[in-house]
């Protein structure tokens, strides 16, 4: 009697704990990417879900980028918005319709603003452009903000993925440092953790070099980076200039962008998502199948050409995989050295 209790009470607590198990979903994080076209080329949020979920089987990412052409943390900060979906879990119908009727206002402006003008001068180093060329992203920030008054999914990101672009200047109190600590302040708020997001568009060769582009520039980028990641405690950096430069050291046949197109190319794009898995997890991709990136923009080249006119496509042959995945990795724990 006290056996056939036993099983039974074995049984019992088997079957309990199967529809415990039946009844859990997957692990699942969702992550926000904010940037330009340096995160909407070759789809680099789908390709950092397929590596996470390659290297963590059971986890299930989930992940939204809200990117605007050629502009930086400034623009999405001071002209788009973009905090309001960072904090939609907890945003008020109120603020969303103050930020449309902010950015309606920005429509019936012709002339460039003045903090604009000195940003442009001061922190981008380029020309100040037609206050009128953002109107469209503005246009576009505003139906997103109708989208989201209309029908909020209430989402509260556990990452937000914060890109830089030729906004980083040796200070954090300007440029990317000072806008990326805007967006920090709404994702503590909201239990949100921050990545990093560092590209390296004055460094990514298009013909092979026999030596690093643009040293001190990387070094200076690189100084910034680990200086702002202690100040903001960010959860994970991706340092994406070290990577290009280390591979560039003793000179390269690979390339990094596109000769008819200042992109990043295919490699960066693998070499990144790399980077991503390395910096999120602390481990290296070395031996996982990921091993294709597709160009998103053929830039007038034709269907499924990239553009350079080659293959959108390309799939890393097996010695090439090897190397970019170690790179990475060697990227990734060189600058989290620089943290201690």
């Amino acid at each position: 009697m006290k056996y056939l209790q036993l099983i039974a009470g074995i049984t019992l607590l088997l079957a309990i704990f199967s529809t415990r198990l039946a009844g859990q979903e997957k692990d699942a994080i969702n992550v926000l990417f904010i940037g330009n076209s340096y995160t909407f080329r070759h789809d680099l949020p789908q390709l950092v879900k397929a590596i996470f979920e390659e290297g963590q089987p059971g986890l299930r990412v989930d992940a939204t980028r809200i990117v605007y052409g050629g502009q930086d943390m400034f623009k999405h900060s001071n002209y788009y918005f973009t905090q309001s979906f960072l904090a939609q879990k907890t945003i008020t119908d109120k603020t969303l319709l103050e930020r449309i009727k902010k950015m309606e206002g920005f429509l019936k402006i012709t002339n460039a603003p003045q903090e604009y003008a000195d940003y442009y001068t001061r922190v981008a180093r380029s020309r100040v452009p037609a206050f009128v060329d953002s109107h469209k992203h503005i246009s576009r920030a505003i139906e997103m903000h109708r989208r989201l008054l209309e029908k909020n999914p209430r989402t509260r990101w556990d990452y937000v993925v914060l890109q830089s672009w030729r906004d980083v200047l040796p200070s954090l109190n300007t440029g990317y440092a000072k806008n990326v600590m805007e967006f920090v302040k709404i994702a503590r708020t909201q239990s949100t953790k921050v990545i990093l997001y560092f590209t390296a568009p004055d460094i990514q060769n298009s013909i092979p070099v026999k030596a690093p582009l643009l040293q001190q520039r990387v070094n200076l980028e690189v100084a910034l980076a680990a200086e702002l990641a202690k100040e903001i405690e960010a959860y994970a950096v991706v340092p994406v200039p070290l990577a290009i430069n280390m591979i560039q050291q003793n000179g390269t046949a690979l390339k990094f962008c596109y000769k008819n197109d200042k992109h990043p190319n295919q490699y960066t794009a693998f070499l990144t998502a790399n980077m991503f898995y390395a910096a999120f997890f602390k481990q290296s991709t070395a031996g996982f199948r990921f091993n294709t990136v597709t160009e998103t923009h053929s830039k007038g080249q034709g269907k499924e050409r990239d553009p350079d006119g080659g293959n959108a496509t390309v799939v890393f042959d097996g010695a090439t995989k090897k190397y970019l995945q170690e790179i990475a990795f060697d990227a990734v724990s060189t600058f989290d050295k620089l943290l201690k």
